[in-house]
C-alpha cells in the first residue's frame, strides 16, 4: 500500500532526514530539593542545563563520546544503544547531502531507490533510539520523552512508502 505519491519523493526525502536532524530525538526533566536539570539529546550530541546548583567542571554542550564518558550503569547502558541508534542516521545525513548535491548520480550510482534507503536508515534509527529512550525512561531521574523519535519513525515509514510519480 502506497501512503503518499508525488514526483518530489527526492526532495521530501532530504528534507525529512534534514528536518529530523533539528529535532532532539530526547528531552529529559528531573527535579529535586530545588535542582532541576534539563537535558535536551540530539543525535551525536546534548545540551544539560543544571538550575539550583553549580557544578565543578559541568558542561553544558557534550558530544556524544563525552556524554558516554561521563555516565555509568544503566545511563551509560542507554547511552551505548543511543550510539547505535546515531550510526543509521548519520549515514542517512550523509546521504541526503549527496542526494541534494548529486541527485542524478547518487539514483545512478546505488542499487536502490535512495529514497528507500532514506526511509530505512530513518526508521532504524527510530527504533534503536526509541530502545535507548526505553531505557531511559527506566533509569534516569525523571524519564525521557521521545521527541524525534516519533518523527524518524513516521518519516522513515513515509519515505518507505512514497510511490514517485512522473510530473
Amino acid at each position: 500500500m502506497v501512503s503518499l505519491r508525488t514526483k518530489y519523493a527526492g526532495e521530501l526525502a532530504v528534507l525529512s532526514t534534514w528536518a529530523s536532524a533539528l529535532l532532539p530525538w530526547s528531552m529529559s526533566f528531573a527535579s529535586q530539593g530545588g535542582i532541576s536539570l534539563v537535558v535536551v539529546r540530539w543525535q551525536v550530541f546534548l545540551f544539560q542545563f543544571i538550575f539550583g546548583a553549580s557544578l565543578p567542571g559541568e558542561a553544558p554542550f557534550q558530544l556524544l563520546p563525552t556524554a558516554i564518558a561521563r555516565e555509568s550503569g544503566g545511563v551509560e547502558q542507554a547511552y551505548l544503544v543511543w550510539a547505535a541508534g546515531a550510526v543509521p542516521f548519520l549515514l542517512a545525513f550523509l546521504l541526503s547531502v549527496a542526494y541534494y548535491a548529486r541527485e542524478e548520480r547518487v539514483e545512478d550510482r546505488l542499487p536502490v531507490d535512495p529514497v528507500r534507503v532514506l526511509g530505512g536508515l530513518l526508521l532504524l534509527s527510530g527504533v534503536v533510539l526509541g530502545a535507548a529512550t526505553a531505557l531511559l525512561v527506566q533509569r534516569y531521574p525523571g524519564g525521557a520523552v521521545p521527541v524525534g523519535v516519533l518523527f524518524l519513525l513516521v518519516f522513515g515509514a513515509i519515505l518507505l512508502r512514497v510511490e514517485r510519480v512522473e510530473g
